[in-house]
Formats: C-alpha cells, structure tokens, sequence
C-alpha cells in the first residue's frame, strides 16, 4: 500500500482508451465488521467520491458470492502504465483528512493486498456482475495455461461474457485471475444458457450445466463474485 493510499480489486474502470498490457491494479480486499455495514458503506462512497475529483480511477465492489459473503469488499485502483501508478494522487489535504477517519474508523479490517497486471487485449466495459476465477499454473505450464485463457475467453465472449484475464503480482503467487463480467444479472442468466447449449462447450463439459474445473495445466484455487457499488 501506499501508506497514504488505500486500493482494492474488481474489474471496473474507466472508458479512456489505453495500452491493455500496461495496465496495472493496486488492489485492497477488505472485511466489514458486523454491525458497521452503514459506515463501512458511507467510508466507500467517499472514497469514490474523492478519487473522481482528483482522478484516481477506482473501483468498490461488494461480494456476492463467496468466502465471508457479503461483509467482503474490493477495491481497485486501476494504472495505465507503471509511470502512472508511481504518481501518487493521494497526496493532497483531503485525502489526508479522509484516510485519518478510515483508519480510526473500526467498521474495516484489511483481508489481503496484492498488486495485478492486466495480461488481456481489453477491459470489461460495463461490469454489472464480476466472476472470478483464480486459477494455479501447474510447475513449468504458465505458456500452456496462458492458452488455455485464451481459447475458453473465446468461447465465454461468444456467448456474450466480457473476459478479462490478469496476473497476481507482489503480495500474490503468481496465481491468473479469468474474470468474466455480464451487464446484470439477467445478461448473466442469457450468457450462461447461451453457452450450455453450445456443442464446442458441450464438447469440453459434457455434464454441463454442471462444469468440471479439471485441466492439466493448472488448478482452481477459488472463485467469487462481485456487484459494484458505485
């Protein structure tokens, strides 16, 4: 973190057209305490608020689906370059004063930081729902894992999925996040049908709608899922 910075992840981010492959992520996943909901919710929006007026490109959502359910929150700062992300925007009096509050506040606990690195041509554009995957190369099948992304994004994006795909830097393990994004959630229902009466998909998953993650290039640690709240 930069101490005077705060970040956290999912896959939001802004319209200006930019080098994919130099994008990079600064991302804080966060708890809420129970019984803080309300300030936890109040400390996000005016987060959000203030990154907007200085220029920051950030990004809360909550998570829907799993571990600790909905008391989890992520939050991104999205870079263009490396150049960009070593320009430190927080540093101006407002946002001293807000990170005083946020740290004396005792609604959040810090879960995990880590750094990203977009590995994908482009950014989903309109991300109403996130899906992520987060997957384990096996020992010496990064490049075969890496294809893998790529064939099964086609596939996803045929049947209207937005794909993002990313690496987890510093404070993660080299583990790739396969991030698919759908408008609503009822874009997301029309997408999932949509490829479960696919025959190419059929093919690869034959119990589908049931899937099986198994590959030989690599292992699915975990999986969640993300609405935004902004």
């Amino acid at each position: 973190m930069k101490k005077t910075a705060i970040f956290f992840l999912t896959l939001f981010l802004s319209s200006a057209i930019i080098d994919a492959y130099a994008i990079e992520a600064d991302v804080w996943r966060y708890k809420v305490k129970p019984g803080h909901m309300s300030e936890a919710l109040e400390l996000f929006d005016e987060a959000l608020n203030l990154a907007e007026e200085v220029g920051i490109n950030t990004s809360i959502a909550q998570q829907t689906q799993g571990k600790d359910g909905e008391y989890i929150f992520h939050w991104v700062d999205f870079y263009e370059s490396a150049e960009a992300r070593a320009i430190n925007l927080y540093e101006n009096d407002k946002h001293t004063e807000y990170l005083n509050k946020f740290y004396e506040s005792n609604a959040i606990s810090t879960v995990r930081t880590y750094t990203m690195t977009l590995i994908d041509d482009e950014l989903c554009s309109n991300p109403g729902v996130v899906s992520v995957y987060v997957w384990k190369p096996n020992s010496g099948m990064m490049s075969e894992t890496l294809e893998l992304f790529k064939s099964s994004k086609a596939i996803f994006e045929k049947h209207g999925f937005e794909i993002d795909m990313w690496q987890e830097g510093i404070g993660g393990m080299d583990n790739l996040q396969f991030v698919m994004c759908s408008a609503s959630p009822e874009e997301q229902v029309k997408s999932i049908k949509s490829l479960n009466s696919d025959e190419n998909w059929l093919a690869q998953q034959p119990n589908a709608p049931i899937w099986d993650s198994y590959n030989e290039t690599s292992k699915l640690v975990y999986s969640f899922e993300l609405t935004p709240i902004n």
